[in-house]
């Protein structure tokens, strides 16, 4: 290199910069993950724990966002996690319970959750699923053209799959059955 060359930053790292940028002011936080980038609640600042706390979030979103700078493409993949948990005391009996539960794929994600009023008595709100769909759009502002996650090719060949299965089985009996005679 001769020092003339300028270094030019990929559409990944200009993606995962705009969308933090985006996200500022949410409880939303981006990491780095190899081939793109997570968006989930910020949990470990304490102003957003305690927003998150105060509407009685008992559930995580994380938006993974893969990146395919050579075919400029990109799919986000959800993973909803709940946890609840409970102590106490039913009457003499004392009582410990937990669940966990876990999704991923294509997950909508309708709560809205409240952070407080605005001067002039507007409410101050925001919506995950309006997060994914700003992400997506950054996305598409950049060129990048949307591709339908793992998950969901994985449901959708299966489906087919299981269709091509339903109608072949029965066929090569028909057929075996004609061939040998036998009804």
């Amino acid at each position: 290199m001769n020092g003339t060359e300028s270094t030019s930053t990929g559409v990944l790292e200009e993606y995962r910069w705009t969308v933090e940028a985006e996200l500022q002011n949410t409880p939303f936080i981006v990491t780095t993950v190899p081939g793109g980038f997570q968006v989930g609640f910020d949990l470990a600042n304490s102003h957003w724990l305690s927003v998150l706390q105060l509407n009685e979030v008992s559930d995580s979103i994380t938006y993974t966002v893969r990146v395919d700078e050579r075919r400029r493409r990109f799919s986000i993949t959800d993973t909803l996690r709940r946890m609840s948990w409970s102590a106490g005391a039913a009457g003499f009996v004392p009582r410990l319970s937990w669940s966990f539960s876990w999704q991923s794929g294509r997950v909508r994600y309708g709560r809205v959750i409240m952070l407080g009023i605005a001067p002039g008595g507007f409410e101050v709100a925001f919506s995950p699923e309006n997060e994914r769909a700003r992400i997506r759009e950054i996305g598409e502002e950049l060129g990048l053209r949307p591709r339908m996650a793992p998950h969901a090719r994985i449901g959708i060949w299966a489906a087919v799959g299981g269709v091509l299965l339903g109608l072949l089985v029965p066929a090569a009996i028909m057929l075996g059955g004609a061939l040998t005679g036998t009804h």
